[in-house]
């Protein structure tokens, strides 16, 4: 099969899972963003490879708090077999600077390999690179 546009339906259901990880993330509950992977899914945050779930169960549970808002857009999900997909998006993070400021901590572009599973749309793995920003706190960058 060659690679086609996500039907309406995949990228809704895409998009979705993004949105489910960023809610989790923003709303103290990234110790259970594990659950969006395939078992031996990866997550990559900069450098660090976090590989299975277990790696990224610890991580989520390890993650300094912090109150982040993560907006994704400009997203393009394509194909590359009838239950495997690939995508892009930006996703920029937003982070309280304790002054009561809004600025964007980081812009990020995000890369995704997906798997539908019996449980719907998961993560086989998950890229994000900073583009722009970061801040000084560069744990919290590579926990966003």
């Amino acid at each position: 099969m060659t690679r086609q546009p996500a039907s309406a339906t995949d990228h809704f259901a895409l998009t979705q899972l993004l949105t489910e990880t960023a809610w989790r993330i923003d709303h103290g509950r990234a110790d259970t963003v594990w659950e969006l992977f395939t078992e031996d899914g990866e997550m990559r945050l900069g450098g660090a490879a976090l590989r299975g779930r277990d790696a990224i169960r610890t991580w989520g549970a390890e993650r300094p708090a912090a109150r982040t808002r993560h907006v994704h857009t400009n997203t393009l999900f394509t194909h590359t077999c009838d239950d495997t997909a690939e995508g892009v998006c930006v996703l920029t993070v937003y982070m309280d600077d304790g002054t009561g400021g809004t600025t964007p901590f980081a812009v990020t572009e995000e890369t995704g390999r997906y798997v539908r599973t019996g449980d719907g749309w998961r993560f086989a793995a998950r890229v994000t690179d900073v583009l722009f920003g970061g801040g000084p706190n560069a744990q919290v960058r590579q926990g966003s």
